[in-house]
């Protein structure tokens, strides 16, 4: 048995290594502090709770009323935007080869034989005669990376199913519509025993078996956990993103068991911090507390722990100081690296497995904003309109209150002891002498009603949100708001719905960026810890969900059209299956349990045409048999007629062709209509 190999570690480069991440955190931490007081007042327009400092302006005795506004408008567009993302027939990404596919030395070698065999059975000379084109050669090769990229699509699509990707998707849809961005982190992966099928070199049987085997996994990540690089332009280009993970005790001493954490290292931090080093941060606290209290919950200070990791540019000397073997000319290169650290001492610091493109965080942002690294999120964009509709609800419930007659009372006028409180048929008994007697002791101050107003002013705010959020009521499923009649059949309400998507149409390609993102980053895992010569090749990533804004009634008589425009001479150029499977889905059929597998469909098209060609067969053979018969009761016919009378010989014959000629044209005729 090899011995294994301790890595060696440099303290003191380790420890001057965590304090410039420690700092490095601070960072992070006070550069996205306006965003996090953004954040606050999205969460609170979403519950439907004032600002402290608007709440202070609002007396005792007014109206608190918050329409919830913004809750609808979030809540519908996640759904909205759902539907359109994730179609129920059909993937939102796929996995295509690239149009010039690089394949390794193996793979090259493998398409060069298996094209030169075939050519050489085709052409039955042996394989060294065989003449290959460039042409012939570069299709092949297309042919054989596309048959690689349909696997590994597949495989991708089996991954996403078992760990509920699309669960994942809508809170990260729904943290991006709330907060503005939305945030997904991995691939990871984790061990779990899978049964698969292997052949018993000795005995030449195949066997099932158990084999250890890992599967990936993505994890959302609440974007208050997520510390990114405030610094960058876009973020794709951050230098580095941390996260900040509150932990129990025993989930940090687990961590200490794991092969790929410093275990020594944080075992003996643990022994010199009895307690954690949790510290509640002031939008936690605001965020546990009570909606319209002031009172907070127990605080966790000195329960819990805080663990930092980072995924970003580390340097070369700082790696091998972990352990990590970096060569001596690339120790001043920068490299990607996940590195995980308690205050200032790192616990781990792993090079990443996969190249640089590949994203470990992948973000979705609702609406980009130059201002902005973090763009805009839709209680940004309502955050006025919501206001207002507020104040406008305020005032009117306030007038409401208020509305009718008040009274002024003269209580010098009024005798001693008299009830003020009002009631019906109420008697006021006055008491006063010479001019005063002349005075009212109660006189009507009346208050105007101005509801009407601002129901109006209310209606308008509506509209303007309904504008503001891009989503018509419509489109949200109230079709109170108007669209009635655009609605009362199917393709006019796809059409309304599809017209009335258009406006979050940069939505969707900002989530075909995060999907293209994702599923290279799945690709490459599955290169690098489930590889398959079958599926691993130079694949592109594509995302559909730009498509998705089409309405399916549209596409599918378009598709419809194209059919029956296609000529004999042009079918055979297009793939019919394909061509089957897209009108399908155009109208929301369920492909997987109505169309027939393409296997056995190919063997009953194999039989149709097998019986055909038998009945064309017994059609001919059919007549050819009339034919002799005609020829033979002609020939018959002239040799009678030659006996009787040599001089008709001539015309007996011209008959003879004339019937041959009309048995064999009813024979062509009987062979087209097969």
């Amino acid at each position: 048995m090899a011995d294994i190999i301790t890595p060696t570690l440099d303290e003191t480069a380790l420890k001057n290594f965590g304090q410039r991440l420690f700092k490095l955190f601070e960072v992070h931490e006070t550069d996205r502090k306006d965003a996090e007081t953004r954040w606050l007042k999205s969460l609170r327009q979403f519950r439907g709770i004032y600002d402290p400092e608007v709440l202070r302006l609002i007396g005792s005795d007014q109206s608190k009323a918050y329409p919830k506004v913004t809750r609808w408008k979030v809540i519908g567009t996640v759904a909205r935007l759902m539907q359109m993302l994730f179609p129920q027939t059909e993937k939102n990404f796929g996995v295509h080869n690239s149009p010039m596919p690089s394949l390794s030395l193996e793979q090259l070698q493998e398409v060069l034989d298996i094209l030169v065999t075939r050519k050489a059975q085709e052409q039955g000379i042996d394989p060294s005669q065989v003449e290959c084109k460039d042409e012939e050669i570069e299709k092949a090769i297309r042919e054989y990376a596309a048959h690689k990229a349909a696997r590994m699509e597949l495989k991708c699509e089996d991954d996403f199913a078992e760990m509920e990707y699309i669960t994942l998707a809508r809170r990260v849809v729904f943290s991006a519509v709330l907060y503005n961005v939305g945030v997904l982190k991995g691939p990871m992966h984790k061990s779990y025993t899978a049964n698969t099928w292997r052949r018993n070199i000795n005995t030449g049987k195949y066997e099932a078996v158990e084999v250890q085997k890992l599967k990936p996994l993505f994890e959302f990540l609440p974007v208050w956990n997520w510390y990114p690089d405030m610094t960058a332009k876009t973020l794709d280009q951050q230098d580095g993103i941390f996260e900040r993970n509150v932990m129990t005790r025993r989930q940090v001493e687990e961590l200490a068991d794991r092969k790929d954490f410093m275990g020594d290292r944080v075992n003996e931090w643990l022994r010199e911090h009895k307690e954690g080093n949790y510290r509640a941060r002031y939008w936690e606290t605001e965020m546990k507390a009570e909606p319209k209290s002031d009172r907070t919950t127990a605080t966790a200070d000195g329960r819990k722990y805080e663990v930092l990791s980072y995924w970003g540019g580390v340097t070369g000397h700082e790696l091998k100081a972990s352990g990590a073997t970096i060569a001596d000319d690339s120790l001043g290169k920068t490299f990607q690296a996940s590195v995980w650290s308690i205050e200032n001492t790192v616990i781990k610091a792993k090079l990443s497995p996969f190249p640089n493109t590949i994203r470990n965080y992948h973000e979705f942002v609702f609406e980009e904003d130059d201002l902005s690294l973090l763009g805009n999120g839709q209680c940004d964009t309502l955050r006025d309109s919501q206001f207002a509709i507020c104040e406008v609800a305020r005032s009117a419930l306030d007038n409401a209150s208020v509305i009718g007659t008040q009274l002024e009372l003269n209580m010098d006028l009024l005798m001693p002891g008299t009830d003020t409180n009002l009631r019906k048929n109420k008697t006021w008994l006055k008491e006063a002498s010479g001019v005063e007697a002349q005075t009212r002791a109660v006189q009507n101050i009346p208050i105007d009603s101005h509801l009407t107003e601002l129901i109006a002013l209310f209606n308008i705010f509506m509209e303007i949100a309904d504008k503001e959020s891009g989503l018509p009521p419509p489109s949200l499923g109230d079709v109170s708001g108007g669209g009635s009649e655009a609605l009362r059949t199917q393709k006019n309400a796809s059409m309304f719905l599809g017209a009335a998507a258009l406006p979050i149409r940069d939505t969707v390609r900002n989530f075909d960026t995060f999907t293209i993102s994702v599923v290279s980053a799945l690709v490459a895992w599955n290169k690098k810890y489930d590889p398959n010569p079958l599926r691993d090749g130079d694949h592109d990533v594509i995302a559909r969900g730009s498509t998705s804004l089409i309405a399916k009634e549209v596409l599918a008589e378009s598709l419809d059209a194209f059919r029956t425009t296609l000529t004999a001479d042009e079918l055979p150029h297009v793939k019919v299956r394909k061509l089957l499977e897209y009108r399908a889905k155009a109208r929301d059929i369920p492909i997987d349990e109505l169309l027939e597998d393409e296997d056995k469909a190919n063997q009953t098209i194999a039989m149709q045409a097998q019986s055909q060609q038998q009945q064309l067969q017994k059609q001919e053979e059919l007549v050819a048999a009339q034919v002799q018969q005609t020829l033979a009761d002609a020939l018959k016919k002239v040799a009678e007629a030659h006996k009787a009378d040599a001089s008709i010989e001539i015309d007996a014959v011209e008959q003879l062709i004339k019937a041959l000629s009309n048995e064999t044209n009813k024979g062509n005729a009987a062979k087209a209509g097969a």
